[in-house]
């Protein structure tokens, strides 16, 4: 018989915390919803792009640039900009090469550059240049390029060899 008790003082407890479980709590009042002020731009701040405007990333970064003989020059990679950040200097195009192994980077200015809608929409990005004058042009040294450069050309020089003297 203790077993039968014991069974149902376990049969009564569980059957006491599933009631317990199922009860749902006092509704809940959502709080007063708080009165947010007004958004005000700050000086300088640009709310919309205006329709004379490009996004660098959306409208020109990847973009192919074309010949005036619609042939495909290249894509644009990065914008060259004044110190100041006042001015957009030029463009960075990569030109040749096949899947971006081989391509070099040619900078332009900005001004050869010319901005035309297509027929679907976008922009068309045309140069009056061919691919292959771009091709024979030295290609682009960014700072960073430049200052690799100098040090490995200094690196020989200020370290000692580390060669012994040849024996005679």
């Amino acid at each position: 018989m203790f077993k039968t008790e014991a069974s149902v003082a376990v049969l009564t407890l569980l059957l006491a915390s599933t009631a317990i479980a199922q009860t749902t709590p006092p509704a809940q009042r959502p709080a007063p919803a708080a009165t947010e002020a007004p958004k005000a731009p700050v000086a300088g701040q640009i709310v919309v792009q205006d329709a004379n405007t490009v996004l660098a990333k959306q409208d020109l970064i990847g973009q192919t640039v074309y010949a005036p003989d619609k042939a495909k020059i290249g894509s644009i990679s990065d914008l060259l900009l004044s110190k100041d950040g006042k001015t957009v200097e030029g463009f960075l195009i990569g030109v040749g090469g096949f899947l971006g192994i081989g391509e070099k980077s040619v900078a332009m200015k900005l001004d050869r550059l010319q901005f035309t809608q297509a027929a679907e929409g976008g922009l068309q990005l045309t140069m009056d240049a061919k691919k292959e004058e771009l091709l024979n042009t030295p290609t682009f040294k960014s700072k960073r390029d430049q200052d690799a450069e100098k040090q490995a050309a200094e690196r020989p020089r200020n370290q000692p060899s580390t060669m012994p003297p040849p024996k005679n």
